[in-house]
């Protein structure tokens, strides 16, 4: 067929609408991974190891009391930003423990030293 035939043709079916209304597609929709990473509690993770490590470091009087301390204040902080992490709850519950059981072999240092 040649150009003129199909203009033709086309023109005589769109005669009785003077006004055509184009044909409107449906808008995409954009699909949404959740690609972002993530985020680790650094502070929950460094109140459970100062938590492990007062826990296992019971014996030594003062710089448990430290350990135990900082693990305490780092869990609380960690507590804080993200709302039940594990990890923080583990190392509040085990510093807190390290804090309790230093503060006796503290006191029976004390003791032993003002006996001897």
């Amino acid at each position: 067929m040649d150009k003129n035939e199909l203009d033709k043709q086309n023109s005589a079916y769109s005669q009785g609408q003077p006004y055509e209304q184009p044909v409107s597609a449906q808008p995409a929709r954009a699909v949404v991974y959740d690609t972002m990473p993530m985020k680790n509690n650094n502070m929950a993770i460094v109140g459970l190891i100062l938590g492990i490590f007062s826990l296992l470091g019971c014996w030594i009087p003062i710089w448990n009391l430290i350990l135990s301390i900082g693990g305490i204040v780092s869990s609380a902080i960690g507590l804080a930003r993200k709302q039940r992490s594990g990890m923080a709850i583990g190392g509040l519950v085990s510093s807190i423990i390290a804090l309790l059981i230093s503060i006796v072999i503290t006191f029976l240092y004390l003791i032993a030293i003002a006996l001897a």
